[in-house]
């Protein structure tokens, strides 16, 4: 091994033909440009998906808690967990909250120009106004404590415009609590206005205090809609709502945020596909580089190889200095590719240079996410695969005829 490590230094160091140094340094360069396609892929696309994902379960919740219900209708039955089993969910060391939620069905009308839209009203608590603040669009700090007055709401930015209301304008609310009733009008303030990436959410929800839902339902204090639970980690989600749709009475079901948007997942689960394919193309791109330098430098060497065999030296010799070449190439591609797919990954991690449309991907900045599994996983599929198909042209060296390669000129 050490007489092949210094010949294929030697190698490495002499000048040979004109054509063969930048032959090199090409097949190095598209093995980095390809390697840092892989790793740009790799951070953007594991971004996207942990970035999607968190917005939908930080104003959805992870798990959610609901009754059965056989009603054609977006209201639910009112919920409520026993105090015992409300502790065991709340003290559980994979969950990091439970929000109580209060949801009505309404109309939003402006009356000042007969405008109206189809919204849900949700009702949160105290605890979950102060996770909401990050979606404030209005500057102050209403988010974190809510609405004040009576039935006042705030709005996305979204429906204000559509709709042409303003912080401070009086919207009047349509609820219907059965078909048989007289639907009920109700003043609502506007208070604050909100704005998520999630276009429908912004399109179809308008958020009050829990109370005030709860007036509108014509429940009692302490009855919901459904508990929304966040967790610790979202590895294991479907199957704790699996676990606890085992332990919770018959009449309540245990959702997974999957569960209920199964296209949006379905979606976000075929990245990691995306993210495969582009490690196979550029596979086959930059080994294809490999193979055709390596080959060049066979016949460059054709003289030397002959030389080296009258002398003694072995087939399994020669093959070794060649795969120590193919593999130094491959080693400096690697290097450079991680460098600049990395040092891509965090300049627009830090900067957010390349933005996106939020009606397509849920959120306005591409993220970027150093999976690092995934990244030292690409750079070993990329070794392994080429030490072993890189072995093919280089046994070539064995048909060389030591007699006929030194004659040749």
């Amino acid at each position: 091994m050490k007489e092949a490590f210094f010949i294929a230094q030697k190698i490495r160091k002499s000048q040979g033909p004109s054509v063969v140094g930048p032959l090199i340094k090409l097949s190095i360069a598209a093995t980095a440009l390809g390697m840092a396609l892989v790793v740009l892929s790799i951070t953007s696309g594991k971004g996207l998906q942990k970035s999607i994902m968190q917005q939908f379960s930080r104003l959805e919740g992870d798990i959610t808690l609901q009754s059965y219900s056989v009603q054609r209708t977006s209201d639910t039955s009112p919920v409520l967990l026993e105090d015992s089993l409300l502790n065991v969910l709340q003290n559980a060391p994979y969950v990091a909250a439970v929000y109580p939620q209060v949801e009505k069905s309404a109309l939003l009308v402006n009356p000042e120009i007969d405008a109206f839209e189809g919204v849900q009203i949700l009702g949160y608590s105290a605890a979950q106004w102060l996770s909401f603040s990050k979606w404030n669009a209005n500057g102050d700090t209403i988010v974190s404590k809510g609405p004040k007055g009576r039935y006042s709401c705030m709005i996305s930015t979204t429906l204000a415009s559509e709709l042409s209301l303003s912080i401070g304008d009086t919207a009047m609310l349509v609820v219907i609590n059965n078909k048989s009733e007289i639907p009920r009008l109700r003043k609502s303030r506007i208070e604050g206005l909100y704005s998520t990436a999630l276009d429908e959410f912004n399109r179809g929800h308008i958020l009050m205090n829990i109370d005030d839902v709860r007036r509108l339902q014509g429940w009692r204090n302490d009855s919901v809609s459904q508990y929304s639970v966040l967790l610790n980690s979202d590895d294991q989600r479907s199957e704790l709502a699996a676990y606890w749709n085992a332990i919770v009475p018959y009449d309540i079901q245990v959702q997974s945020i999957e569960h209920k948007h199964p296209a949006i997942f379905g979606w976000l689960e075929l990245f990691d596909t995306n993210i495969l394919l582009v490690l196979g193309i550029v596979l086959i791109v930059a080994i294809s580089n490999l193979i055709t330098a390596l080959l060049v430098l066979i016949i460059d060497r054709t003289r030397m190889i002959g030389t080296l065999k009258s002398l003694g030296a072995s087939d399994g010799l020669i093959l070794q200095v060649f795969q120590l070449l193919s593999l130094r190439i491959l080693f400096q591609g690697l290097f450079w590719g991680n460098l600049i797919g990395i040092g891509a990954s965090f300049l627009q991690q830090t900067f957010g240079i390349i933005e996106l449309d939020p009606s397509t991907y849920y959120i306005s900045t591409a993220p970027i996410l150093m999976d690092w599994w995934w990244i030292i996983g690409a750079n070993f599929t990329f070794i392994i695969v080429a030490f072993f198909i890189l072995r093919v042209p280089v046994k070539w060296i064995s048909k060389i005829d030591p007699i006929k390669s030194m004659r040749f000129s």
